[in-house]
C-alpha cells in the first residue's frame, strides 16, 4: 500500500511536507484541521493488514507536533503550571531532535 497521504481543502501530500510548509510559515496552522489529519490516518490504518508501528510512531510525532504548534498559536498568553512547562520543554526537545534527524 502506498505511503499515507493527506487530502483536504487547504493542503495535499504527505505529513512530513505539512509539518514543514507550517513550520516554514508558507501555511498557517489554523487553516488546518488536526481531526481532519487524524481521521484521514486513522482510515488509512484501518486498510492495512497489520499496524506500521514505525509510521504510527512518526505520525504520532508530527500529529504532537501540529498539535503544540496550533495551541501555542490559539492560546498564547495561557498560564501553564510548572508541569505542564515541563512536559512542553521535554516535547520541545524530543521534536528538535526529531527535526535533526528529518534533515539527516
Amino acid at each position: 500500500m502506498d505511503k499515507f497521504q493527506i487530502e483536504t481543502s487547504r493542503f495535499s501530500g504527505p505529513l512530513d511536507a505539512l509539518l514543514s510548509l507550517i513550520e516554514e510559515r508558507k501555511l498557517s496552522i489554523t487553516e488546518v484541521s488536526l481531526a481532519e489529519v487524524t481521521d484521514a490516518y486513522l482510515a488509512y490504518i484501518e486498510k492495512l493488514p497489520e499496524m506500521p508501528l514505525a509510521e504510527t510512531s512518526q505520525f504520532i510525532l508530527v500529529a504532537s507536533t501540529l498539535l503544540l504548534i496550533k495551541s501555542r498559536t490559539l492560546l498564547p498568553t495561557v498560564d501553564l503550571t510548572q508541569e505542564e512547562s515541563q512536559s512542553i520543554h521535554e516535547l520541545e526537545k524530543r521534536l528538535a531532535r526529531y527535526a535533526i534527524i528529518r534533515r539527516a
